[in-house]
């Protein structure tokens, strides 16, 4: 198991931007405002320069004097958890200055004796500030690392300090390249419908804060855990093979007339697109009793539009199961054909129905996820491809945008995976009816499933049409 890393300090030292500069990626939201980051965001790191890798998390900003506000003392709990689970801690503070907050903190790190801590001092933009951070250490007795985050001055040197410290401690793993081959589930959808709550039960901690408010959920929060199937549905999957699984929760998306423009939360809105970009596989979860609204269908859309895998979670399903009369089966079976009216372009869609407070039908997600990841590294052989383009063709001809076209099929293969890619060469790729495109895709699932995934289909023309693609 990889080392873990975690990033410490009290709000607006600048871990988020440490922890940004570490990743290469803006991954945690920068504001100037106390609470940005409430949630624990986890990032595996892959040191080349020094040859090894580990977690690298960034917390909330620590306030223990805050102890009527439920969100901070909320974020204090879940960071000190964070404490148990880490080799070693990163605490942050400013070079000018030893506030009473950061005093409570270094009480605090001082009643833990199982994890030792590295002391970081921030913003030392220049030589004068680095001194200036060294006596404020020599008042406090404590041993500074002067950095610049938002520069990149010390982070070098930071990260070969760590990297000692964890060969030292016999922590030194390595991995040989900077995908960590998990499948990165994204979960993604309006406010309050049960996002964080699903994940903190699949984790098996309060990996994210879980409040009846909108906007809890700020950044898009990774949390990575290995996964046993109970009973793998599919051959690709031997039993008893664990699974690593990256999930990233994301905050709830809202209409941007009611967020504004230049805020937070409309920052969060654009990492929950960045974090659609990163995953492999999407669920979008929607409230039951809500349905589906104009702003699922648009994140179902930028879903499909990236060829990510979709999974639809209708979330909140005990509530309907309370009602007398119900019948269980008699329900799921319409709230699918609701589905289907709204999202009739996807048929290929898996539909789950879960309950988030009952901890019910959870682990199905990743069960699906499994079998779709499992589809979308599937590979159909150019002869099977071509004896199925030949059949499929029989059973119905090329169609023509004109009378005069006459489009014609000569052979195809899958060139890609993750998702499917199929290249099928033509005669004129303008020459066929835009439906046809549908119709051999419907045909391809049929023959060979793909199920919970988009595909790629292109008509690349031969001869002088030869680099038309449609």
């Amino acid at each position: 198991m990889l080392a873990k890393v975690t990033v410490i300090g009290r709000p607006n030292v600048g871990k988020s931007s440490l922890f940004n500069m570490f990743t290469g990626h803006k991954i945690a939201i920068v504001a100037d405002e106390a609470g940005t980051t409430r949630d624990i965001s986890e990032f595996e790191f892959h040191d080349q320069d020094n040859d090894l890798s580990y977690i690298l998390a960034d917390s909330g900003g620590l306030d223990f004097s805050s102890s009527d506000d439920e969100v901070a003392m909320d974020i204090v709990e879940r960071t000190q958890r964070s404490f148990e689970e880490s080799d070693l801690i990163i605490w942050m503070l400013e070079y000018d200055r030893f506030t009473e907050l950061d005093e409570a903190i270094f009480k605090s790190l001082k009643k833990q004796k199982q994890v030792d801590f590295l002391v970081i001092a921030n913003k030392c933009d220049n030589e004068t500030q680095v001194m200036e951070s060294y006596s404020l250490a020599g008042k406090w007795e404590l041993e500074f690392f002067p950095v610049s985050a938002s520069h990149n001055s010390g982070v070098r040197e930071l990260k070969k300090y760590i990297a000692n410290y964890l060969t030292k401690k016999g922590l030194n793993y390595k991995t040989d390249t900077d995908e960590d081959g998990s499948i990165k589930l994204a979960f993604v959808g309006r406010p309050n419908v049960g996002k964080s709550s699903i994940v903190n039960t699949l984790v098996g901690n309060d990996r994210v804060m879980v409040k009846d408010m909108a906007g809890t959920t700020r950044d898009a929060i990774d949390a990575k855990f290995t996964y046993i199937p109970p009973t793998p549905k599919d051959s690709s999957w031997e039993k008893g093979e664990s699974i690593d699984f990256t999930l990233i929760d994301t905050a709830g998306i809202r209409r941007l007339s009611k967020i504004g423009t230049r805020n937070i939360e409309n920052w969060s809105v654009m990492r929950t697109d960045r974090a659609i970009k990163r995953a492999d596989i999407v669920a979008v979860i929607v409230d039951w009793f809500e349905g589906i609204v104009q702003q699922d269908l648009s994140v179902i859309s930028s879903v499909i539009e990236q060829n990510k895998g979709l999974i639809i979670v209708v979330n909140k399903w005990d509530k309907v199961l309370e009602k007398p009369g119900v019948d269980k089966d008699t329900m799921m079976l319409r709230y699918i054909e609701y589905l289907k009216e709204k999202i009739e372009f996807i048929p290929w869609v898996s539909v789950i129905f879960t309950s988030a407070t009952e901890k019910k039908r959870l682990t199905e997600i990743l069960q699906r996820a499994i079998e779709i990841h499992s589809e979308r590294q599937k590979r159909v052989k150019t002869s099977i491809f071509n004896e199925f383009l030949e059949q499929a063709t029989y059973k119905h001809a090329p169609t023509g945008n004109k009378k005069s076209h006459s489009p014609k099929i000569y052979y195809g293969s899958q060139v890609d995976t993750n998702p499917p890619k199929f290249v099928i060469s033509v005669n004129n790729p303008n020459h066929f009816h835009f439906s046809y495109k549908r119709y051999l895709e419907n045909k391809i699932r049929d023959n060979f499933w793909f199920n919970g995934t988009p595909m790629i289909i292109e008509f690349k023309g031969r001869g002088k049409y030869k680099d038309v693609v449609k």
